[in-house]
């Protein structure tokens, strides 16, 4: 499934964007804001058999309607903890995620974070469309 170098590889599909750090912890950010970063795993991190859940990633999401839609997902790719809790974040287990599921939850936490004109420009590269002014 997916590593960090995964990570690294989608985020630089993106434009503008630069790898530094989020929270003291590696991180890609879009015009110096993160939306993907590396995270050690707090005491509350755990599955359901209380076992430490290991290989982590934090992204960003548009709101908490979505967040709550993907800790709910029977994947088990996403979760939340305590910590978390009322902040537009998940967590993402990586060794259990496709890299085709990360490249598209990735893209939306860079579209949340992104510079409106950014992303619509981006947006538009996709449908092979030149941006407007």
């Amino acid at each position: 499934m997916a590593t960090w170098d995964d990570v690294r590889a989608i985020a630089g599909e993106l434009p503008e964007t630069t790898e530094g750090l989020g929270w003291g912890r590696p991180a890609f950010l879009v015009r110096d804001k993160w939306f993907v970063l590396q995270r050690e795993p707090r005491p509350d991190a755990v599955d359901e058999a209380g076992e430490r859940i290991e290989g982590l990633i934090v992204l960003y999401v548009e709101d908490l309607e979505t967040k709550d839609t993907l800790a709910a997902d029977d994947s088990g790719y996403f979760m939340t903890t305590p910590h978390f809790a009322n902040s537009r974040m998940i967590l993402v287990h990586l060794a259990d995620i496709p890299v085709e599921e990360l490249r598209e939850v990735m893209i939306e936490a860079w579209l949340v974070r992104a510079p409106k004109r950014t992303a619509a420009a981006y947006l538009q590269s996709l449908d092979g469309a030149e941006p407007r002014e």
